[in-house]
């Protein structure tokens, strides 16, 4: 049976630096995630790298994005075929480390950095529980709380 508790190393995971530092525990990566609010998203347009900060969420070893239909990474996500290859990271700053030297100066921080294809959730049922996941990452229960979405992704307004 195959080892579940850790994520496995690539060559595009595993830092050139510091690599002891590097961890791939998959609760350590998952509780990483739990804790931000706020994702860079990264991905190539036109020959050059793109970086946009969005909402997350996360359902098991899954992360949903937040995005319009109309954005531009939703859109290329589309017209690509698997998907559009992504990078996504969180980050946490745990403190500043500041020396009497200037080139001794550091910042202690804990990160995730994941590599994946990005595709749009098409399934009705599948978008309602990304929103869910996506609202309920940033306050816990606000999706019970909150009046649910229409089909173009808008909350109804009252009469």
């Amino acid at each position: 049976m195959p080892d579940t508790s850790s994520y496995t190393p690539s060559g595009r995971t595993v830092p050139t630096r510091s690599r002891e530092r590097a961890s791939y525990d998959r609760e350590l990566v998952h509780a990483i995630l739990d804790e931000g609010c706020v994702c860079h998203l990264g991905f190539v347009r036109d020959g050059a790298p793109v970086v946009l900060p969005t909402l997350y969420g996360r359902i098991g070893d899954r992360l949903y994005v937040h995005g319009s239909t109309g954005s531009r990474p939703l859109r290329m996500a589309r017209q690509s075929d698997p998907g559009l290859a992504v990078c996504l990271t969180v980050t946490h700053v745990d403190g500043l480390v500041l020396a009497r030297s200037a080139f001794h100066h550091s910042i202690n921080y804990r990160s995730v950095v994941v590599h994946g294809i990005a595709r749009e959730v098409v399934d009705e049922e599948e978008r309602r529980t990304a929103l869910d996941a996506l609202v309920d990452h940033v306050v816990p229960g606000r999706s019970h709380d909150s009046r649910p979405a229409d089909a173009q992704g808008s909350a109804p307004r009252p009469p």
